[in-house]
């Protein structure tokens, strides 16, 4: 706790700040936290359910002791920091709302425990040949914005995907243009700055 100063780039997102489009946690219930795994030049997503105190993991590469072992360790910091954090900027005074419904995953718990790990099993998978980590992911958010965590009966095509994002990002760069945007924060500083985010003078 000690080592947490009050400008740590974890404490300053958790607060609203850091991100251009960024929201504080205390008006949240999950977090989408992209990981990378750099040994393996891999990335997976954790969402932190916070109403169910634990980190959702999901991974399009499930499999092989070492890979696991990777993920596990990052897995099992970010389950130890995230109390620590929580607790470091006050979020739990701010969501009383955990103890006063008597959630279970709350109730008789010390607030520096070590968050639950749920490691989504049956999610879709990339061919073991692509290095499509970063197109799943960007699913796996699609689908979880939307309120879909449970992906067992999801089949994904990864070439129809990797054209649709193609458009997407085509049609953003475009609007982009279109509002004489220089930068992506120019595009985006006003939902940062409607949550609570830091306004920046254009």
């Amino acid at each position: 706790m000690r080592s947490i100063s009050l400008d740590h780039d974890v404490r300053q997102c958790i607060r609203g700040f850091k991100l251009l489009a960024n929201i504080s946690w205390d008006r949240v219930d999950d977090v989408i936290i992209p990981v990378n795994v750099s040994t393996s030049f891999h990335w997976f997503l954790i969402v932190f359910r916070i109403k169910l105190r634990c980190l959702h993991v999901y991974d399009s590469m499930m499999g092989g002791a070492l890979h696991d072992k990777s993920v596990n360790i990052v897995v099992d910091k970010l389950a130890t920091m995230i109390p620590l954090f929580l607790t470091s900027t006050s979020f739990y005074g701010k969501r009383l709302d955990l103890y006063a419904n008597k959630l279970p995953e709350y109730i008789d718990k010390s607030q520096s425990d070590p968050v639950a790990v749920k490691h989504m099993t049956n999610v879709p998978q990339q061919d073991e040949t692509s290095n499509d980590y970063g197109m799943y992911i960007c699913l796996f958010v699609e689908y979880i914005s939307n309120g879909v965590f449970d992906m067992r009966s999801i089949d994904i095509d990864a070439k129809y995907h990797r054209q649709r994002y193609a458009t997407i990002i085509w049609h953003y760069e475009e609007k982009k243009n279109d509002d004489g945007a220089i930068s992506e924060s120019e595009v985006i500083r006003t939902v940062a700055c409607k949550f609570g985010g830091p306004h920046i003078a254009k």
